[in-house]
């Protein structure tokens, strides 16, 4: 007996030595970016609120999320605001040490309600009257989200005209884009502010990206306090040119040549028509390749997925996309391929 019990315990520790090691439960997306101050967000859609498993996604996975704000959502009347969503967020993201930025102050009309465009146009307002919505309308937003948002949109999609609205048809394009970030830096001089902009769904047209940064250029010419660039990347992996990740790294080099950060600020990567390995596994790649690349440019401040999960997935309707499964996350929160793209890039760090 006394042998027995004298080996038991050796033979104890062999059989633990020869487990596999535990799955470290921290290791998240945002654990990797939190160490390196990196912002790692995603948008937050109320719609999907009441599913647990999405509420606990984003705050295990993201230190970042983005508020809709659009003014039919924030100002349904005139000088009447509704913060619901805005609060909602502020809510969470304390409770979870989540940073949150706010999309957009500015942006088509179609985004505004039936009040701001009486029967249909934009000429019942003067210039002054125009302006005076502008501006009340930025800076009540900005000073409810005070510093819990660490930064702002102020005008989304610039190279369109007819994007900036009854703004720009009465102010002037440039004038009203310069005019806006004025009013939001006023209304909060710490907070960062951003000019987003689209550039094609098969890469980062250069065209588009030269015109842009000419356009960044003659803004702040005029004074317009704008602290950073945003690039949407809505991709599509079976058109993706093959240079698209040089496509990104002349835009990043054009954005330290203007003085400006650079942030992704909506991506999501439709996977083709299957979702068989070989497309899920190009769709981790691409996540991957972007990801690295803004990583090894200090100047690219943060990452901005479009959804948590495929469920969540913003779905263009022009696009024609019926099977798009473009995110992170499958239908149940399960980590998909392109999670573990993300995971790595994330790891290999700056």
């Amino acid at each position: 007996m006394k042998k027995i019990s004298v080996a038991l315990p050796i033979l104890l520790s062999i059989m633990l030595l020869a487990q596999p090691p535990a799955k470290d439960s921290s290791e998240t997306l945002r654990s990797y970016a939190d160490k390196m101050h990196f912002l790692l967000g995603t948008v937050i859609q109320g719609r999907f609120w009441g599913d647990p498993g999405y509420q606990t996604t984003l705050g295990q996975e993201f230190n970042s999320g983005v508020t809709i704000v659009l003014m039919r959502q924030t100002q349904p009347q005139r000088g009447q605001y509704n913060f619901e969503a805005m609060d909602r967020d502020m809510k969470f993201a304390k409770e979870h040490n989540m940073k949150l930025f706010g999309q957009a102050l500015v942006y088509r009309n179609d985004t505004s309600p039936d009040w701001f465009h009486p029967g249909g146009g934009c000429k019942s307002w003067s210039p002054g009257q125009i302006d005076q919505v502008l501006k009340d309308h930025i800076q009540t937003l900005v000073r409810h989200g005070g510093d819990t948002f660490y930064g702002w949109e102020v005008v989304n999609e610039p190279l369109d005209p007819a994007h900036n609205g009854c703004f720009s048809e009465l102010l002037g394009e440039q004038p009203a884009i310069v005019k806006a970030f004025r009013y939001a830096h006023e209304a909060n001089p710490n907070a960062l502010l951003l000019l987003n902009e689209s550039f094609g769904r098969q890469g980062i047209d250069r065209q588009r990206t030269n015109q842009f940064f000419n356009f960044l250029r003659q803004l702040k010419s005029q004074g317009a306090p704008i602290d950073a660039v945003g690039i949407e990347m809505h991709l599509e992996a079976p058109r993706l040119r093959g240079g698209y990740v040089d496509e990104f790294k002349d835009f990043l080099k054009k954005a330290r040549e203007a003085g400006v950060e650079a942030h992704v600020t909506e991506m999501d990567v439709f996977q083709g028509h299957n979702n068989n390995p070989d497309a899920l596994n190009k769709q981790k790649d691409v996540y991957y390749q972007i990801l690295h690349t803004c990583l090894r440019d200090s100047n690219c401040k943060g990452f901005t997925v479009w959804g948590v999960g495929d469920t969540n997935a913003w779905k263009p309707k022009f696009a024609a996309i019926a099977d798009t499964k473009p995110l992170l996350f499958d239908e149940s929160y399960g980590k998909k391929p392109a999670y573990f793209g993300v995971l790595q890039a994330l790891k290999e760090g700056r």
